[in-house]
């Protein structure tokens, strides 16, 4: 009932987990991650002690020898689904024979694609072609899940959809290694909704290439639409006050000013 990823990015040094399902709240069940340590999707009729198990096992054995432990002892195991990516970016997964149809796998370098419900097989052999081309870890993950709704999905449907991200370069508060942290629960449009989320995350949190704007045309439009005189009192209101130098903004900013990848129905 859910497609995922699970990847680790060497340039980054991140580890990250996406995933879309017909299930409330996927986010609070399936991802798993801690910086340095590895990733964990656990899904299916999920056992979701894999997750923080599997973190714990991470510290001291490989993505395979941490799958291995985790789903000999387990009497239900071909009813479960697990990715695992290691320190390294080793990877390791497992598709139970009694997961529903249809469900599988695909490994490659530094990423696993899951999913289990789904429309047929092209759901993640197109998540493993985007996965293998270039790109910030974020918006792969992003990208990925977009395609794979594409072609079917989940063949039940939508409702949730999550991405986590950890890191130690890339943090957006102190003392923590949550890189994004972004969950939609319960919506029609989970996918539409997570990519704006992402998008609005981006501009907050994250310094992004600067462009140059002037405030007439579009801009101008935006703004008196919303009631704001300037760009600067618009981006004071919307904490953006720091991506904005002279005639130059955030293009993060400008974006979500300009509502671009905005779900319709929002």
């Amino acid at each position: 009932m859910t497609f995922s990823v699970v990847c680790y990015d060497r340039n980054q040094e991140a580890w990250g987990v996406g995933v879309a399902s017909k299930y409330l709240a996927v986010g609070s069940t399936v991802p798993w991650a801690k910086a340095s340590i590895g990733a964990v999707a656990t899904q299916a009729y999920a056992n979701v002690s894999y997750g923080p198990r599997g973190l714990d096992l991470l510290s001291s054995y490989s993505a395979q020898e941490v799958l291995d432990r985790l789903t000999s002892v387990d009497k239900l195991k071909e009813r479960r689904q697990v990715a695992i990516v290691d320190k390294k970016g080793n990877v390791a997964a497992f598709t139970g024979r009694q997961c529903n149809f249809y469900a599988g796998h695909i490994t490659g370098d530094g990423f696993s694609v899951q999913g289990n419900i789904l429309a047929g097989p092209e759901v993640i052999e197109t998540m493993a072609s985007v996965m293998d081309g270039g790109g910030k870890i974020e918006d792969r993950i992003m990208e990925a899940l977009i395609k794979a709704d594409e072609k079917g999905g989940d063949r039940r449907g939508r409702q949730s959809a999550a991405i986590f991200i950890v890191s130690e370069k890339e943090t957006y508060e102190e003392g923590s290694d949550r890189m994004i942290d972004l969950r939609i629960d319960n919506s029609h449009n989970p996918l539409g909704e997570l990519r704006w989320a992402l998008k609005n995350w981006k501009a907050t949190f994250f310094n992004n290439p600067m462009v140059s704007f002037t405030e007439t045309g579009k801009i101008r439009e935006r703004l008196e639409a919303m009631h704001f005189k300037t760009l600067g009192e618009w981006a004071s209101m919307n904490n953006f006050s720091s991506k904005i130098s002279g005639n130059m903004v955030d293009k993060e900013v400008l974006d979500v000013l300009m509502e671009v990848d905005k779900p319709s129905n929002r």
